[in-house]
């Protein structure tokens, strides 16, 4: 079976988790020997210089809301036989962009987040994004297939959302880099936590934001330290950082955490960490999880909607504890750092998990999905656990 033409759909190539995720599955497509593009918004020539290896495509639009026409007329151009947009809003674009082109592209639309936890807490202030989910739900049955980052993704479309299972749906872990991710792993940290090995060193890489339960980490961690003396460093930038700061302060721990903000390289601190965390009380599939498995960091995660659970497998590869419980996650913590062979277990676990992240397994799995539409007769849902 010859390998179709294909095009990924997304906002930009600025960085990031849909950077990441896109240029890797495009990596994937064309070692699997298809033809196959990137098409964003908007990138500058700096930036496809990034990625020389990567055929991008810019649209020169610089919101999706202006970004319909431009996406009919790149689809009348180029013509694809598969259409992989992402996230959510490019779901809505491609699945109108393809009826107004007239073409024959399949769309498959990826989903990536728990939608209704994101709009109804994440975005409850932003009444544009709340009412998303009844977009989606008149928009999405006219998709020709559905990929979900986790089995929580589709469950939550079809059974919260109410989006009728019309489609083929699959679930297919994120994918990544990993020998990106090694070789950036070894870069120096310019940080004295770091040189010491008396101290442990807890590692999260998140967005300040409500999702992320940095409150309730910081709680833990609180907790932490009143056992043992450790440190925190929380890389990511969002509007909570003032409250963060605040709550350090009143936890009595502001000496032991540190928030530098986004690091476009946060690998060396995931490989020289004692233990990575991650606390969301949602997930779609978080590829900082996956990049710190492939770093040999043990890690604790919650176990709420999302794909924590599945990336660990319940718990098989990493240690797994209640969402929103600071206790039993300060326990998870302490259960690492003071086990030494524990730890060095759990090392052994991401990495062997790791390998199950690479991105040509995730494009082959894109690939192998979106050629079974291509080919079938009369379509039936199904939903698959990678």
């Amino acid at each position: 079976m010859s390998a179709p033409k294909i095009s990924v759909l997304t906002h930009d190539i600025g960085g990031g988790t849909f950077t990441n995720l896109c240029t890797a599955l495009i990596r994937g497509f064309q070692e699997l020997g298809a033809d196959c593009q990137l098409a964003v918004l908007k990138a500058s020539d700096a930036e496809m210089a990034r990625y020389p290896d990567v055929p991008i495509v810019s649209l020169n639009v610089r919101r999706t809301a202006f970004s319909l026409q431009s996406t009919v007329r790149y689809l009348r151009a180029y013509q694809p036989d598969l259409l992989f947009p992402m996230p959510w809003y490019f779901n809505v674009v491609a699945v109108w962009a393809r009826y107004l082109a007239g073409v024959s592209t399949k769309v498959v639309l990826g989903e990536h987040n728990i939608i209704s936890l994101e709009a109804g807490i994440e975005h409850r202030d932003k009444p544009h994004l709340r009412f998303l989910p009844v977009l989606m739900r008149y928009t999405y049955p006219h998709g020709d297939g559905l990929i979900g980052v986790s089995k929580d993704t589709i469950t939550d479309l079809v059974e919260t959302l109410k989006i009728p299972a019309k489609i083929p749906m699959r679930v297919v872990l994120n994918p990544i880099n990993r020998d990106r991710v090694e070789q950036m792993a070894q870069a120096p940290i310019d940080h004295p936590w770091f040189h010491h090995q008396d101290v442990p060193v807890i590692v999260t890489a998140a967005r300040l934001a409500k999702q992320k339960q940095l409150d309730g980490l910081l709680r833990a961690f609180a907790q932490v330290n009143q056992v043992m003396p450790a440190r925190l460093v929380i890389l990511g930038e969002g509007p909570l950082r003032a409250e963060l700061e605040r709550l350090c302060q009143e936890l009595g721990v502001a000496e032991a955490v540190w928030m530098p903000g986004y690091d476009t390289n946060p690998y060396r601190y995931m490989a020289a960490a004692d233990v990575f965390v991650l606390a969301s009380a949602w997930e779609g599939c978080p590829i900082a999880l996956q990049e710190a498995m492939a770093c040999g960091a043990p890690v604790v995660v919650t176990d709420a909607p999302g794909g924590m659970k599945d990336i660990i497998e319940h718990g098989k590869h990493g240690v797994l504890v209640p969402t929103g419980e600071p206790q039993a996650l300060a326990g998870g913590l302490l259960q690492i750092l003071q086990n030494p062979d524990l730890k060095q277990h759990y090392r052994q676990q991401s990495l062997r998990r790791s390998q199950d992240f690479h991105y040509l397994n995730t494009s082959r799995r894109y690939l192998e999905f979106g050629q079974s539409l291509l080919h079938a007769s009369s379509p039936v849902q199904e939903v698959r656990v990678p």
